[in-house]
């Protein structure tokens, strides 16, 4: 009688052992699955997982006139531009609006905005010169917009830093949120 019990308590051992073993091997994989993914869980990359982006980031260029051909390329053609904004600006004052308003690297020229109100065709706000590159986070308007959302127009105008030679003009709607 014993002796069964003792065979019973070693199949118990083995079987528990096994499953301890079939544990680890499973935790094993998932680690190994994740450490693949390069560390993150949603199988997303990072930038040091540059295989992965579709270029090579470690590409350098040894020529100065190779590197200005690739800029080159990447030029909004003469008439066009390229817009970098966010179509809403949000303000708690009804004066002063929070937005996102870029002109784009790929430009080849500074650039200005005149905002219209919609309904009114009235000019809100007029930006300075925007150099290639730069950008406003907010601007203030000229007059003071009730609580709820209004439909604005911006006229973008490509420019040179004279503002007489005018090479582009591009119109774009905004919504204006007054919380």
């Amino acid at each position: 009688m014993e002796n069964e019990k003792q065979n019973k308590n070693n199949k118990v051992l083995i079987v528990l052992i096994v499953v301890i073993i079939l544990l680890l091997i499973a935790v094993g994989v998932a680690v190994y699955v994740i450490l693949s993914q390069g560390g993150r869980q949603d199988g997303m990359t990072t930038e040091d997982d540059s295989p992965t982006l579709g270029y090579d980031t470690s590409v350098i260029l040894a020529d100065e006139d190779t590197l200005q051909a690739l800029v080159d390329e990447m030029k909004a053609e003469e008439g066009q531009m390229t817009l970098e904004m966010r179509t809403e600006a949000i303000s708690t004052d009804g004066k002063t609006f929070y937005c996102y308003i870029a002109n784009a690297v790929e430009n080849s020229y500074d650039m200005f905005f005149i905002l219209y109100e919609d309904e009114t065709r009235e000019e809100l706000y007029r930006s300075g010169l925007i150099p290639l590159g730069g950008r406003i986070e907010s601007f203030t308007i000229n007059k003071e917009l009730q609580p709820g959302t209004h439909i604005g127009t911006i006229t973008y105008v490509q420019v040179e830093d004279n503002h007489e030679v005018e090479h582009a003009r591009v119109n774009v709607g905004l919504q204006l949120v007054v919380n």
